[in-house]
């Protein structure tokens, strides 16, 4: 009998989160909003507040993203994402709200919508709503199969805490398109 990658994943993770253990938190750059994370290897897609001089967003362009290549030998190389990448996947549409708050989506997924807005302490943060609650995004993991040119999205998980209380919130996100 043979079992389709997302039947043997299904068997492996039943209950529990997809993200596996051993992929690294990202953490050390100093505007970062959240990071994107797949099944198919550790490398991440980064999403930063693009600041202008003088601390305030570039109404222009109000998010850099970036991915993060982990080298077989522990290294990290920083490249910027391509064409397709932008406007098929990780990229993302936006409007502004204020000088201080942008609603945006990404590409791939454009019916669930994300705000930039400048948090108590004066720094940027991402907000959307997981399950009801008002929620800062962590982190988001895909999972996904090779089926053909592009990969199929089975589902996505999201990593964030509860804009009032800090408390960890979860969403898992299942795409059957």
């Amino acid at each position: 009998m043979f079992f389709t990658q997302t039947e043997q994943y299904d068997t492996l993770v039943t209950g529990q989160y997809g993200r596996p253990d051993d992929y690294p938190d990202i953490d050390g750059y100093e505007h970062l909003l959240f990071y994107i994370q797949r099944n198919q290897n550790r490398n991440t897609v980064v999403y930063e507040a693009n600041l202008l001089y003088d601390g305030l967003i570039d109404l222009n362009d109000p998010i850099s993203i970036n991915w993060i290549k982990f080298m077989d030998n522990g290294e990290e190389e920083i490249q910027p994402l391509n064409y397709i990448q932008k406007k098929l996947a990780y990229g993302y549409d936006f409007k502004i709200i204020s000088h201080d708050l942008i609603e945006f989506c990404i590409v791939s997924y454009s019916a669930m919508k994300f705000y930039l807005s400048k948090n108590k302490k004066g720094c940027y943060q991402v907000y959307t709503s997981l399950e009801g609650v008002l929620s800062i995004i962590d982190s988001i993991y895909i999972y996904a199969e090779d089926m053909g040119i592009f990969p199929q999205v089975k589902f996505a998980e999201f990593f964030g805490r509860c804009q009032n209380t800090k408390e960890q919130v979860y969403k898992k996100l299942f795409l059957q398109l």
